[in-house]
C-alpha cells in the first residue's frame, strides 16, 4: 500500500508540475478502476477495497495541488 501511495503521490505531482485539471480526471479514474481491479485480484473484502481507493484518491489530488501550486511559482513573475 505504500508504494501504492508513493507511486501515485509521484505521477499526481509530476501531474501538476506539467499538465492541468483534464489530465488530473484521467488520472484519478485511473486510479479507481486500477485500485479496484487490484483489489479484486488479490481478493480483498470490499471495506478494503473502497478504504484503499479513497486513500490513493485524496494522494491524487492532494499531491496534483502541491504540483500545481509549485509550479504557479515558479513561473511567478519576480518583485523588483
Amino acid at each position: 500500500m505504500l508504494l501504492a501511495i508513493v507511486g501515485v503521490a509521484g505521477l499526481a505531482l509530476a501531474i501538476g508540475l506539467t499538465l492541468r485539471a483534464p489530465a488530473l480526471i484521467v488520472a484519478t479514474l485511473v486510479v479507481i478502476v486500477g485500485s479496484v481491479a487490484v483489489g479484486s485480484f488479490l481478493h480483498l473484502s470490499v471495506p478494503n477495497t473502497i478504504r484503499s481507493t479513497f486513500y490513493l484518491v485524496v494522494v491524487t489530488q492532494i499531491a496534483y495541488l502541491v504540483g500545481l501550486a509549485i509550479a504557479v511559482l515558479r513561473h511567478r513573475p519576480r518583485r523588483q
